[in-house]
């Protein structure tokens, strides 16, 4: 009988138990991907291998979050190399080219006689056959990939938190 009422007792608390034992992530790999930017280079993940790097899912027509998130990126570390893939797919949306884009990000942080800051290891591309892969339907998704191409972190909308970015890119460079 006393063991009747362990077993019940037992299977009675299986439920509740469930979810205590922490299971581990699954790894996202970034999906395959290859596409031209405004600085005319050829962009893909054999390229990217070896090293860590940003992907940021923006439009050309994104001001915010987009810039602001871009410009928190290169203020909490400069020279980070960041892909910056429009989620848009005409091929110049707004009428503006991937250089003109480019362009409009270095100009946000402008203040009259200030250029501010150019980001010169951000490449402008389009991406929007990815982001649909990855479901990003928004722009402002940024994700920080490691040398094994593996997604460490996504973050979606304004990042302008610089201990988080640089928590983040700690992380995707481990």
């Amino acid at each position: 009988m006393r063991l009747q009422i362990l077993v019940i007792t037992t299977l009675l608390l299986l439920p509740s138990l469930s979810g205590c034992v922490e299971e581990a992530a699954e790894e996202q790999e970034f999906p395959q991907f290859s596409a031209v930017a405004d600085d005319y280079l050829t962009y893909n993940n054999s390229i990217m291998a070896g090293a860590p790097y940003i992907v940021m899912f923006s439009a050309e027509w994104c001001n915010s979050p987009c810039y602001s998130t871009l410009h928190a990126i290169w203020d909490a570390q400069a020279e980070l190399p960041v892909l910056v893939m429009s989620t848009d797919p005409a091929k110049r949306a707004g009428g503006v080219t991937l250089q003109q884009w480019h362009e409009s990000a270095n100009a946000h942080d402008d203040e009259e006689n200030d250029t501010g800051v150019e980001l010169s290891t951000y490449a402008f591309m389009k991406g929007d056959d990815t982001a649909l892969e990855m479901d990003i339907t928004t722009p402002g998704t940024t994700f920080f990939i490691n040398s094994a191409g593996i997604i460490t972190d996504r973050h979606e909308g304004l990042l302008d938190d610089q201990e988080l970015i640089s928590s983040y890119w700690e992380t995707a460079s481990q």
